[in-house]
């Protein structure tokens, strides 16, 4: 009898400690390889396995922290493969938050870097490929609205939870059982050289995976589980290679992890990544698979040791009580870290507009936030949330201000003489409201120009700033444009201008702005009038004296300052000039008579480019564009034609002069089709037609009205674009069809941008 009962005390208690049975996961680092934990947390799910503990590393901590915050796997899933992740993954913004006014006028830039005054050459280099800052406001939305009580404790967390960061300067890695969770996690997922380190009192921290990416002893210690579940996509550093800078690197900043667990009781998923790279963050959805596939072929063996089950419906009540205690986000009060007062009173002014104590939801405040982030002095923004009794929140920033010196590089080389180089330089730096003073200069024998200028900011409710400038241009238009392998007949027409502008934008909408602005200067043209000219003639010459005010409206969301695949381009401009032509006739023209004479004109321009369908790999763009110009005619023909609208919808018809393209009044448009192969591959096919209202006419030297719609004249080019890191690469095929050119067929291979500083009253 008495053996009896103690078997019967035997069975019972092994009955209860089977019942009673806890479950830790362990979740390695492994950048984009990572996304496989989800589909080991999705099985096991499907099989209804508990999962009591978390501890993860990098990636895995960030998979694990969103499980641990009362997301489902599936829900985890849409996330990561959701458009918005994507652009997250890839360091940009939405394109509905990118902020217009803030992107600056587009130049031949190719590359660019930054420079701090005090060290000017030791902090050059960035220290990350990764912009984050959407990224981190994602996460606190996502992760730092847990209850009040999992701030004090990751115990009280949907899943107690631990994640894993690295402290370089005394080689250990740090355990985070507390403390802001969007905080720890990104302590834990800032790998080297990719994403920004960020300090948490008052120590850098980086990657877990340094030196503990799989945080088996963590789990152990932490919360002593049953079994442990190891989910592991990672592996230590092969050797250094004498040859391979890479390999030695990654060698100097980490240490051999333990990718064992601590105890016999459990199992290791090893899901197989070797098609995955790190960065690979396009392969998410394999990356899933994998990870799912892995897990389901093991469960068999998990079951054997974990027999105790949770089910779909009981884990789901338990989010839903979960999610309940969870708070809505209402930002009531704003403080800013790492920059002077004044400068934290303008940047919380930018985020609480109308009044100190105003309440900020989340969409209301992702607007605001990611237009201040786009500012050229703002280079990170780091937010942290704090409960208050109110049941609001005080959103903490810590700032890094940009560095304020910045030199840009680049042109456009080409096989054809019209290379042109780029060099800027500019500083940017806030006090009470943020300033910037720049300078850029275009030099090669086709095109040179300098300008100089400032741009001053207001501290008004949208963002608005003044902006003086001063440009000197000069295009020297030669009669062949031919390739390096053939002569070049010397210049035919040299333009030259001078003048400078004092400009007002305001900001009407994220992707809109309105300019006014007043500009005064000269330009200066020598030309002559005939084909066959000698050295022996002498060029005319016209000097034209204006003043000129407009405005224009302008909204843009193209995806590339050129050769572009995605968005719009609309801008609507007036302006009137006033001004005095003196022309000096030379010895190739017909009226001998120098002419000194008053011009009064106005003219509206309308410009509209919408790459308004999709589908895969193809892009389908139209343009249309349309001046009206009350411009009287100049002295002589050659003279008006220069001061006409020139209709130029490709690059290269901007590399040379052609009369059949100019008109006072005109309306032009065509079709741009484009072919995206990987994003950085395109074959683009445009073609334009060109119709003048009332087209130009030379009759005897002298600058006459043609027939109403009396001719058009088309323009066309097919290229392949390879869109490198810091350029396009393209080779081009362009058809011009004027009158006055003999071969409209012109071929060219270059690498950069044709883009020129702006003019004063074009």
């Amino acid at each position: 009898m008495l053996r009896k009962f103690i078997i019967f005390l035997l069975f019972f208690a092994l009955s209860f400690s089977v019942n009673a049975q806890r479950v830790g996961l362990v979740l390695s680092g492994g950048g984009a390889t990572g996304f496989a934990h989800i589909g080991v947390l999705k099985a096991l799910e499907e099989n209804n396995i508990p999962i009591d503990y978390i501890t993860g590393t990098s990636a895995g901590a960030m998979i694990g922290a969103l499980y641990v915050s009362g997301y489902s796997p599936e829900q985890i899933e849409r996330l990561v493969l959701s458009e918005s992740f994507e652009v997250i993954a890839s360091g940009d913004i939405e394109d509905e938050f990118k902020n217009y006014i803030e992107v600056p006028e587009a130049d031949a830039s190719l590359f660019s870097l930054r420079l701090a005054k005090d060290s000017i050459f030791q902090k050059a280099l960035a220290t990350n490929v990764l912009n984050p800052t959407f990224l981190d406001l994602q996460m606190m939305h996502i992760l730092g609205l847990n209850p009040k009580n999992a701030h004090e404790n990751y115990d009280s967390l949907f899943i107690p939870f631990r994640c894993i960061a690295s402290d370089i300067v005394t080689k250990r890695s740090i355990l985070f059982k507390s403390g802001s969770l969007n905080q720890s996690v990104r302590a834990s997922m800032t790998y080297p050289f990719f994403i920004n380190p960020i300090e948490i009192d008052g120590i850098l921290m980086f990657d877990g995976g340094l030196y503990n990416n799989f945080p088996a002893e963590d789990m152990y210690n932490e919360f002593d589980p049953d079994y442990i579940i190891g989910s592991n996509v990672s592996y230590n550093e092969p050797p250094p290679v004498e040859d391979d800078l890479m390999s030695q690197v990654r060698n100097m900043f980490s240490t051999h992890s333990d990718y064992s667990l601590p105890c016999e009781s459990g199992i290791i998923l090893e899901p197989d990544m070797s098609s995955i790279g790190t960065f690979e963050f396009d392969k998410i959805k394999e990356a899933i698979d994998i990870g799912y596939a892995t897990t389901t072929a093991k469960i068999d063996s998990i079951k054997q040791f974990v027999t105790r089950e949770v089910t779909a419906e009981e884990k789901g009540e338990l989010r839903k009580k979960y999610h309940a205690k969870k708070p809505e986000l209402k930002v009531s009060k704003i403080e800013s870290h790492g920059v002077k007062k004044e400068q934290a009173d303008y940047i919380e002014s930018k985020l609480q507009k109308t009044k100190k104590n105003e309440i900020l939801d989340y969409n209301k405040l992702k607007k605001r936030y990611l237009r201040l982030y786009q500012s050229e002095h703002i280079r990170s923004i780091f937010p942290t949330l704090e409960f208050l009794d109110d049941s609001t929140q005080k959103l903490s920033l810590s700032i890094k201000k940009e560095k304020p010196l910045k030199v840009a590089f680049g042109g456009h080389y080409s096989s054809r003489p019209v290379n042109t180089g780029f060099l800027s330089l500019s500083y940017s730096d806030f006090q009470l409201t943020p300033v910037s003073v720049y300078a850029n200069a275009y030099f090669g024998k086709f095109y040179g120009s300098v300008k100089a200028g400032l741009k001053f900011y207001l501290p008004t409710p949208s963002t608005s700033y003044i902006e003086p400038m001063f440009v000197m241009n000069r295009w020297d238009y030669f009669r062949s444009f031919a390739t390096f392998f053939e002569d070049v007949k010397p210049s035919y027409i040299v333009q030259n201008e001078v003048f400078w502008a004092l400009q007002y934008h305001i900001a009407t909408s994220s992707k809109s702005k309105v300019t006014v602005d007043f500009s005064n200067g000269k330009t200066e043209d020598d030309y002559y009038q005939i084909e066959d000219f000698t050295n022996a003639d002498t060029a005319d010459f016209t000097k034209f004296l204006y003043y000129s005010p407009g405005i224009k409206f302008s909204m843009n969301s193209l995806n590339r300052k050129q050769f572009p695949s995605a968005g719009y381009d609309f801008h609507a401009e007036a302006r009137f000039v006033h001004g005095i032509e003196t022309t000096e006739p030379g010895s190739t023209s017909m009226n001998q008579t120098p002419t000194n004479t008053v011009k009064n004109w106005g003219f509206l321009k309308l410009h509209y480019t919408n790459y308004f369908m999709r589908k895969g790999v193809y892009r389908l763009g139209i343009m249309t564009e349309a001046v009206y110009s009350i411009q009287p005619y100049f002295q002589n023909f050659r003279a008006s034609i220069l001061s006409a609208h020139s209709f130029a919808p490709i690059p290269d018809a901007n590399l040379a002069f052609y009369d059949d393209f100019r008109s006072n009044k005109y309306f032009g448009g065509g079709l741009m089709n484009v072919f995206s192969i990987k994003d950085y591959v395109d074959i683009r096919i445009e073609a334009y037609i060109f119709q003048p209202i009332v087209r130009i006419k030379d009759v005897n030297g002298t600058a006459v009205d043609g027939n109403f719609f009396e001719d058009r004249f088309g323009m066309g080019s097919a290229s392949v674009v390879y869109h490198s890191p810091i350029g396009p690469l393209r080779a081009t095929v362009s058809y011009i069809g004027s009158e006055s050119i003999i071969n409209p067929l012109t071929f060219q291979v270059s690498f950069g941008y044709v883009l020129f500083n702006r003019k004063g009253i074009k």
